[in-house]
């Protein structure tokens, strides 16, 4: 068995929750650190589904990425994410923001799997300015990531013909469009990015590749589950299989 301490303070070693971004609320957000289990669930987020499957597996603790509670709750609704989980005696650790701009963590991560080789870091900001190994078109560069991530879909805009640095900014990254023109990047590539910063990007012709939030952090819960696996072999740690992209990709 593994307690929701001895989680906690393993992703504190590498992902220390004191890091995360002021407006976050990342930490052991339901529950007790008392709270031990034989099998751990792991997702993006935890919604009801989640925790019922939580439950059918007999598991007392739930680790996600996104925050179960984020903002200030004013009430508790039995139908509530926190109520289920708190009847259930689940415990629900969330690793946010500071497993964004972690060492190998949801930033990097992405970094990677898009091809982008970190030249500098932008903690404060979530972000990292590389390079491509090779120059690619727009669209060569769409494809590429779609195929190296095996995504179902991603939006692209098609503004450079020879794409040779990028900002990378996983999830809601699409405010730091205005860095990566300051930086002079070819490209930007984040989970969701507003209209006007499209437009921002257009005019300072910066490829924009948004592959939606769920696309661009999605990675890191099957690394999780591996790091917390190897760490605590005692205990089994499931990836969730109910959790997924809402999104529909029409082909």
């Amino acid at each position: 068995m593994v307690s929701a301490k001895e989680i906690y303070d393993y992703i504190d070693g590498f992902a220390p929750f004191d890091t995360q971004m002021s407006y976050d609320n990342s930490g052991l957000l339901v529950g007790d650190f008392n709270t031990r289990s034989r099998k751990v669930v792991l997702a993006l987020d935890a919604d009801k589904q989640v925790v019922d499957e939580a439950v059918g597996l007999g598991a007392k603790i739930i680790v996600t990425h996104h925050p179960v509670i984020f903002n200030p709750l004013r009430s508790v609704m039995f139908d509530s994410v926190p109520y289920a989980a708190a009847k259930n005696d689940i415990t629900i650790i969330s690793a946010h923001t500071n497993l964004d701009i972690a060492c190998g963590g949801v930033n990097d991560c992405l970094a990677k799997a898009v091809g982008v080789y970190a030249d500098r870091r932008f903690d404060e900001d979530c972000a990292i300015f590389g390079h491509l190994d090779d120059a690619a078109t727009a669209e060569c560069f769409a494809k590429r990531i779609k195929l190296n991530m095996g995504l179902n879909g991603l939006r692209y805009t098609n503004v450079n013909d020879s794409i040779k640095t990028a900002v990378v900014s996983c999830g809601a990254g699409g405010g730091n469009i205005f860095m990566a023109a300051e930086l002079g990047a070819d490209s930007f590539i984040t989970g969701e990015i507003k209209h006007h910063e499209i437009i921002f990007a257009n005019e300072h012709n910066i490829s924009v590749f948004d592959l939606g939030h769920f696309n661009s952090e999605n990675m890191i819960i099957d690394r999780l589950t591996v790091l917390l696996s190897k760490q605590f072999p005692e205990a089994e740690f499931v990836k969730s299989k109910v959790f997924s992209d809402k999104t529909i990709y029409i082909k």
